[in-house]
């Protein structure tokens, strides 16, 4: 359970980073160490594992930081640092360390303890370490995965951004043209402006996409696991039936269309690995 500890204590301080208390770096020690101490004695964790996951979190706290709403996105700017390897170490300590860790078979704890007495005759053949590994999935593929997928956003606007980069590296005559802009002057102070082809504001934009996105992986995941991979085509296909009125919209770079690919990718890539490490919780 070593390899689940350290992904649900991921996403615990991903989520915790959102909240007041989390915002500081002594807010989020001081959650680690809470849930370390948690992990200890109610699933049996040896202190070391304890620690090492503790460590492993905060590192990823400090490597992958949670974007600011607008970076990630065209309308905003992109991350400082947008960085993808961390993700990549992440994954492959999970993994290995499932595929090799023994520790739950000896372990005790009163969450272990309550578990065996309140779980189900229909229930019985499911281990505790396939939940604490849904637990953890289901964390991180919330705020976590959001978080990853804004890298990947911002990682592919710097790319197209870099100096020297052929094809996309270089902006486009009609993305260099400045927009034809009408001024409103009084008294030579400008008191409004209008860019061409600008659309008024109709009200505070939502923010669905923060909660659209946790929604889709976990989503999938539910039904790679019931066995509906229709289900999972005709949901990727609806999403980008209602993306397509905005990409059709950006006709000038297609950057809209490179967003949505990004994001979209980077998200179902996400979802599959959560598959893939249920999988293999469930069948060791």
């Amino acid at each position: 359970m070593i390899g689940s500890t350290l992904l649900l204590m991921v996403g615990l301080v991903d989520i915790a980073g959102g909240l007041r208390l989390g915002r500081t770096l002594p807010g989020r020690l001081l959650f680690l160490a809470a849930v370390s101490v948690l992990v200890m004695t109610g699933l049996g964790i040896p202190f070391l594992a304890a620690a090492a996951c503790g460590a492993l979190a905060f590192g990823w706290t400090l490597s992958m930081p949670a974007p600011k709403p607008t970076e990630g996105r065209l309308d905003g700017p992109s991350p400082a640092v947008p960085r993808l390897w961390p993700v990549i170490v992440l994954f492959v300590l999970v993994f290995g360390i499932t595929a090799f860790d023994r520790t739950a078979q000896s372990a005790s704890g009163f969450l272990l303890d309550a578990y065996s007495l309140t779980a189900l005759e229909s229930a019985s053949s499911v281990s505790v370490e396939t939940v604490v590994a849904a637990a953890a999935v289901a964390v991180f593929l919330t705020r976590s995965a959001n978080i990853v997928a804004l890298a990947a956003l911002g990682r592919a606007h710097q790319d197209d951004t870099r100096p020297g980069n052929s094809g996309r590296g270089e902006a486009s005559p009609a993305a260099t043209q400045q927009p034809n802009v009408w001024e409103l002057v009084i008294r030579s102070r400008q008191v409004a402006s209008v860019r061409a082809g600008e659309k008024p504001a109709r009200g505070p934009a939502l923010k669905g996409g923060r909660l659209i996105g946790p929604i889709e992986r976990l989503l999938i995941v539910v039904l790679a696991f019931a066995g509906a991979p229709q289900i999972i085509a005709a949901l990727a296909a609806a999403k980008g039936v209602v993306r397509f009125p905005e990409i059709a919209e950006d006709r000038g770079t297609g950057s809209k269309a490179e967003e949505f690919l990004v994001g979209s990718l980077a998200s179902w890539t996400l979802s599959a690995l959560a598959v893939l490490y249920l999988a293999l919780v469930h069948n060791g």
